[in-house]
């Protein structure tokens, strides 16, 4: 969908398509029982029938390409643009190459897993962790990392200590997240962020979700990108004309005027998850976050974030 105005420029596109058939979902290794007794071996569903999302030639959809470039961050890009139909409405109203403010991860806190786990891929291509915040009454930290020149990077993780022993039970018996691949094989590494490779019970998602919706969206999503972020000029005008151009977006507006950082968002877009014995929800997967950042400003304001954690909840 366009918004009224003038029609966005397709000169510029997105420069590293998929060009290869990559495994989507992850392989746990050990003794994954305890798991399997409440989910199947279903593979998570994308929702979207048609094309295989680890092969999409983006530069045929002549979308102007987030800056700047990264080989991996335009592969992880390539995936979400799929997924998120708000992605692609707001790549279409730009008349160029949009600024990525940063990309968002989620994890769970355990043995090689969590903020850990996702910090050491992104600090083996040279970003640096630069700062850490606390979200308590939602059981989460996080870090985030940065490099010159290029996105910085939000990763958070849930902490289940404080969750009720059924939910913390069921989180925990997660298969164990694999190994990242080698940072020099970009194509496997982008195929590693990647939805778990065992489907949750309905029952299991419901016990999650009634405490954490974070943890709900661990079972369904695991390592796929939360989202990607727009760094824009004036974050009330790309409001005003996101809403127009049918996308619906969160009502307020993070962060005072003349403030450091002011974010809102998109909201969540739905996708069809699988669910043990075939049974189809729609899930809140990812959103479009849309941020206004003072120059100067690296960082990240705990209670601004902790606002936009709650764009996935059901």
């Amino acid at each position: 969908m366009r918004a009224r105005g003038r029609a966005p420029s397709t000169r510029q596109r997105i420069a590293s398509p998929l060009d290869s058939s990559v495994e989507t979902r992850g392989s746990g290794s050990g003794d994954a029982s305890a798991y399997e007794a409440l989910c199947s071996e279903r593979p998570l569903d994308s929702g979207v029938p048609a094309i295989d999302k680890h092969r999409v030639n983006t530069a045929t959809l002549s979308l102007p390409m987030p800056t700047p470039s990264h080989p991996l961050l335009d592969r992880l890009w390539a995936g979400y643009l799929h997924d998120v139909a708000h992605a692609r409405t707001l790549a279409m109203l730009h008349e160029g190459p949009w600024q990525n403010d940063h990309i968002a991860l989620r994890s769970l806190a355990r043995a090689q897993s969590g903020i850990d786990m996702f910090a050491r891929v992104f600090e083996a291509l040279g970003w640096k962790r630069a700062g850490k915040y606390a979200f308590p009454d939602v059981h989460l930290q996080a870090i985030h990392l940065s490099q010159p020149g290029l996105p910085r990077i939000f990763i958070s993780e849930l902490d289940t200590s404080a969750l009720p022993a059924a939910a913390r039970a069921i989180l925990q018996a997660m298969p164990p997240d694999p190994a990242p691949p080698s940072v020099d094989d970009t194509d496997a590494l982008a195929a590693w962020f990647a939805a778990p490779s065992l489907a949750p019970a309905a029952t299991a998602l419901d016990e999650v979700a009634a405490v954490s919706q974070y943890g709900a969206w661990l079972l369904a999503f695991g390592r796929k990108v939360n989202h990607f972020t727009a760094d824009v000029a004036d974050v009330e005008v790309w409001q005003r004309r996101l809403q127009p151009a049918g996308v619906p977006m969160k009502k307020d507006i993070e962060g005072e005027p003349g403030g450091p950082l002011r974010q809102t968002a998109t909201q969540a877009v739905l996708l069809d998850v699988t669910l043990q014995g075939g049974v189809v929800r729609q899930l809140p997967y990812a959103y479009v976050e849309i941020a206004q950042r003072r120059a100067g400003f690296d960082g990240f304001l705990s209670p601004q974030a902790r606002q936009l954690f709650d764009m996935t909840a059901t």
